[in-house]
């Protein structure tokens, strides 16, 4: 392995919008923010959480209007 071309690899903080805390190493410098962590996210606790409708809405909206133009 060549020496000095490789990124200092760092143990940083990561912070979830929940409130959870963790350390991992990276080499990003200083602290990592994230939306979503194991103790949150939907898959890992098996709660259901609610999706903007609007955006589901708009979703179907485009696909008709694509299979409409497909016909």
């Amino acid at each position: 392995m060549k020496k000095d071309i490789h990124p200092q690899y760092n143990i940083v903080k990561v912070t979830c919008s929940c409130g959870n805390t963790y350390d991992t190493g990276s080499t990003h410098k200083g602290e990592i923010r994230v939306e979503t962590c194991s103790k949150c996210h939907p898959f890992y606790t098996g709660k259901k959480t609610l999706l903007k409708t609007s955006s589901v809405d708009k979703f179907y909206a485009r696909q008709k209007k694509s299979e409409g133009l497909q016909k």
